[in-house]
């Protein structure tokens, strides 16, 4: 493998790179933001597949600018869950004492060998944007009798977007693929990745060691309101992951 490595400063190179896109595809223009996160998807694919000496002070983590003042609900946790698993990457639920809101909030962190952890953050405010819009208008159409449920409109909402992450989490998965089908590439090639990725969840899991860290809560099992869960399954199966990941231009705007 070592005659695969690339120097130091061409990895510095590749981040510069793969930050670069980053920044370009919260553009407003869908197809340029697409394009250039795909762009970084595939600078990632490299990066990993050339560098092998990978150390644990390349673990970074990465905070939310979203955050409750209050526990996250169960979607919220489940959409973070499952775009952590898609870029390699830790989530925990990070609370603090927030100075200007005078109490404790929590968001959202992601752990990652860098920059996967950027990747990560990127993706999820993405798509939080996109599942609050899509929960707002459920919600809306509860309260007007357009969807009927046995459940208040907000807990409705809530089992809506539950049903909605399951349907994109196979989405992610797939954006993030494992090699080009257009570009011929050697056979031990996803041997290689899968190796990386046992490394980075290995220099993960030595990181997390070194935190603090409380014991998880199970959560419990929820039976879904069977209408909000066909509405957020179908709503999910339509998101475009690959031509409308980008904010669209939109501020992120904290959560109340």
């Amino acid at each position: 493998m070592s005659a695969q490595q690339i120097d130091k400063k061409k990895l510095e190179r590749a981040i510069r790179k793969i930050k670069h896109c980053l920044a370009l595809a919260q553009s407003a223009n869908e197809n340029e933001a697409a394009t250039a996160l795909r762009q970084a998807q595939a600078l990632m694919r490299e990066y990993r597949l050339t560098e092998m000496d990978v150390k644990l002070s390349d673990v970074g983590e990465v905070e939310s600018a979203l955050f409750r003042t209050k526990r996250r609900p169960a979607w919220d946790q489940q959409l973070s869950t499952a775009v952590a698993e898609a870029f390699s990457c830790t989530t925990l639920r990070r609370r603090k004492w927030s100075t200007a809101k005078g109490q404790v909030t929590e968001c959202a962190t992601f752990i990652g060998v860098s920059p996967a952890q950027n990747i990560a953050l990127y993706a999820y405010e993405a798509l939080h944007t996109k599942l609050t819009q899509a929960r707002k208008a459920y919600c809306s159409a509860v309260r007007s009798g357009v969807h009927r449920s046995q459940y208040s409109a907000e807990t409705a909402g809530d089992h809506f977007a539950l049903a909605w992450v399951w349907e994109v989490q196979s989405k992610l998965k797939a954006l993030v693929p494992q090699r080009d089908d257009d570009s011929p590439e050697p056979p031990t090639t996803g041997q290689g990745l899968v190796a990386i990725q046992a490394q980075e969840k290995a220099l993960i899991n030595e990181y997390l060691a070194t935190l603090d860290l409380g014991k998880s809560r199970k959560g419990k099992s929820v039976e879904l309101d069977l209408n909000a869960k066909n509405a957020g399954m179908l709503a999910g199966s339509k998101v475009d992951l690959h031509a409308g990941i980008a904010r669209g231009g939109e501020e992120v705007h904290r959560l109340t």
